[in-house]
């Protein structure tokens, strides 16, 4: 709370955080959060995949624009388990299984000097997020794109599928965001 608090100064979302379980995840976790939970980030990197919508609500810590009453009607107040993902062995590396059909989220990792190629099948419109590392997306016309950490590319489901590998001997991670089973 005081940490926050000297951060946002003023700001009465500070107390939300009183309401929230706090969890620390290591690397390589996940959560999974229904509409309607209120969650934020204290520190480190973190991937946000959401479902398409049109009702983000902000309850504080941020200069933009706070609904109060509407985050009141929409906001789930029941207690429940937080159960934390690993991420389950997948074609291509670990996957974040949810109740969601909207997307899905996968990771692959290459450990320092790994060359494994891997191949992303490019079956769907998808978003690739390089978060360690480097790593080279190419396809059989001859098409390269180098992603450093911090660096994503949107690939329409008509895109080739490509094949991807870590770039020189330091460990990369690149997550795989999918529209899941909906389609």
């Amino acid at each position: 709370m005081l940490e926050l608090g000297e951060v946002h100064p003023r700001d009465a979302g500070v107390l939300a955080a009183l309401l929230l379980n706090r969890l620390t995840l290591r690397a390589g976790e996940a959560i999974y959060l229904p509409a309607g939970n209120l969650h934020l980030y204290l520190q480190g990197t973190a991937v946000e995949i959401l479902a398409n919508s049109d009702n983000i609500l902000r309850c504080g810590l941020t200069p933009k624009h706070v609904d109060v009453p509407e985050l009141l009607r929409v906001v789930d107040f029941g207690c429940g388990d937080m159960p934390v993902l690993t991420g389950e062995p997948g074609d291509i590396g670990a996957v974040y299984r949810t109740e969601t059909p909207e997307f899905e989220l996968s990771r692959i990792d290459w450990e320092a000097s790994d060359r494994r190629e891997v191949e992303v099948d490019g079956s769907g419109p998808e978003i690739l997020l390089c978060t360690a590392g480097e790593v080279l997306l190419y396809d059989d016309e001859g098409t390269k794109v180098e992603l450093r950490r911090g660096e994503s590319v949107w690939r329409p489901a008509s895109d080739p599928a490509v094949r991807a590998r870590a770039v020189g001997d330091q460990f990369a991670q690149l997550f795989r965001a999918t529209a899941g089973s909906c389609l």
